[in-house]
């Protein structure tokens, strides 16, 4: 039973950071997202993490659900239920999301999931998507998570019940280490190609008053915005900007490179709606390390953006295939390491487990 419940555990937690990476990757939030506004206060403050559950699409009246709203991912509470759908509302505002036609019913196809809650309280940690958001980086967040899934793959491994005389060596053959290096290189390519990946969020209020505020715009006005694109990386990389929303009208740019620590400014220009309210659009960024011609990358990129890493993962591989017959390596000893009766592992295991 014991170790039953082990098993589950790291599926559980393999599981939950799995859909969290690609939650982040294709921008929608799977098994927990954070609060950006404090439309639903006091329920989830501004800068809580809240907890998902992906598989419920429907809802009661009073339920909190995250919904896509004009773009954008919300989390509201429903009050009413139509024929179309829900009619949402934060806690914190006076008028619903669909009040004076300014969005349709929630229809299920738009839910991403409903919030859990412990009695009638959401399960969540306060403040920590504030910390997540601003002090740990896109690349970290990915290497915590593979960390995450080593750690709990290696912690619950579980020894055998019958144990033979162990040798005094641990010998690591040249072949073994070779595979494993290029597992990791692997690894590391595509964990550094999604990590550059992001979205930029451009937010704006629509009102008679535009431009008495920074953020406010007239009805059917024109306005720019600028995001700036900085490659932290210490090899080039190949920028495509995309609009995630038809109110942009023109990007100055959707395609250039830049260099290790380079950055780019680049202006998005936005056509407002004649409708007053608050909109969000989008501008998705995907980077890609130019291992491949430029053209191959812009087709495929085209077809989907995905398809741009596959190919560059599959050269990488092919490369290094080739590299292994060309240099003949074999079955020789390279690493010899001492296999003490207790290691650091076994020890960890003693301490959590008991065992």
């Amino acid at each position: 039973m014991k170790k039953f419940l082990e098993y589950f555990l790291v599926l559980a937690v393999t599981a939950f950071v799995v859909g969290s990476i690609l939650g982040a990757l294709l921008d929608r939030p799977v098994f927990m997202s954070y609060v950006s506004s404090k439309s639903m206060t006091p329920t989830l403050n501004k800068g809580d993490l809240f907890f998902i559950n992906p598989f419920s699409r429907s809802a009661d009246v009073g339920d909190v659900i995250v919904f896509n709203l004009r773009g954008s991912w919300t989390v509201h509470r429903v009050v009413a239920i139509v024929e179309d759908g829900y009619i949402t509302k934060g806690d914190n505002n006076v008028a619903t999301d669909q009040q004076e036609g300014r969005a349709n019913p929630v229809s299920k196809d738009k839910i991403a999931g409903r919030l859990i809650t412990i009695g009638n309280s959401p399960l969540k940690i306060p403040q920590l998507g504030t910390y997540i958001q601003k002090e740990i980086s896109g690349r970290n967040k990915m290497f915590l998570a593979a960390a995450m899934i080593i750690i709990g793959a290696l912690a619950f491994t579980g020894e055998p019940k019958h144990k033979r005389k162990r040798p005094k060596f641990i010998k690591i053959k040249f072949k073994t280490l070779y595979i494993l290096t290029s597992a990791f290189l692997l690894i590391m390519l595509s964990v550094s190609i999604f990590a550059s990946w992001q979205v930029f969020p451009m937010e704006y209020a629509v009102t008679s008053a535009g431009g008495q505020r920074e953020g406010w715009v007239l009805p059917g006005s024109m306005f720019e915005r600028e995001i700036t694109i900085k490659n932290g990386n210490f090899y080039p990389m190949t920028y495509y900007l995309e609009p995630q929303s038809r109110r942009i009208s023109s990007i100055s740019e959707t395609h250039f490179e830049l260099g290790p620590q380079e950055e780019e400014t680049v202006k998005v220009t936005i056509s407002a709606p004649e409708e007053t309210s608050l909109f969000t659009d989008k501008v998705r960024v995907n980077a890609y390390i130019p291992l491949l011609p430029e053209s191959i990358i812009g087709s495929l990129y085209k077809v989907n953006p995905v398809l741009p890493v596959f190919a560059i993962l599959f050269e990488t591989s092919a490369f290094l295939g080739v590299l292994y017959f060309i240099s003949g390596i074999g079955n020789e000893d390279v690493l010899k390491i001492r296999n003490k009766r207790s290691s650091l592992l076994r020890q960890i295991k003693m301490e959590v487990f008991g065992r």
